[in-house]
């Protein structure tokens, strides 16, 4: 019984972004949303996407996680992420929440280039992947291009590549 009360007293007051790290539906091509920013950012952390983190899921996201399904030894490697791949993902994640990397927020906008890009964000534990300038306000900025980066939030800090 004392097992049992630590478990839930562990599992009210654990912070939610080791819970909130985890993917909850399949994700495939085209689609968006929070979730799909927290698979790049897991696929960035493990150095297999190296591409802004759009909340889009489009080719490259589609690349990386073939490559993470064919280290992983799940087939078909498709790219898809069903439910194989998320309980194989989900487990990394919650076994390693110090290896992950979760934004404040799941944002996005479209540059003039038509590029989907990920809104500036906070970082729970440093720099996150494909972030390219740090804000005054604390925020990473995703922006592709220098001209309006860090924009309401304090302007650019440090260029980070």
């Amino acid at each position: 019984m004392k097992k049992l009360y630590i478990l839930v007293v562990a599992l009210i007051f654990i912070p939610s972004t080791v819970f909130g790290a985890t993917l909850n539906r399949n994700l495939s091509y085209g689609m968006t949303g929070t979730d799909v920013s927290q698979l790049q950012q897991f696929l960035a952390d493990e150095g297999l996407y190296n591409a802004p983190i759009s909340a889009y899921f489009g080719t490259m996201t589609k690349s990386a996680v073939i490559t993470f399904q064919q280290q992983e030894g799940i087939t078909p490697a498709s790219g898809y992420v069903g439910s194989v791949t998320k309980a194989d993902i989900n487990s990394i994640l919650l076994a390693h929440p110090a290896w992950t990397t979760t934004l404040s927020n799941s944002n996005s906008y479209t540059n003039v280039s038509g590029d989907p890009v990920h809104s500036p964000s906070y970082s729970s534990n440093g720099i996150p992947a494909g972030a390219t300038a740090e804000c005054g306000d604390g925020t990473f900025s995703f922006s592709l291009h220098h001209s309006g980066s860090c924009s309401h939030h304090g302007g650019v800090i440090q260029w980070l590549n």
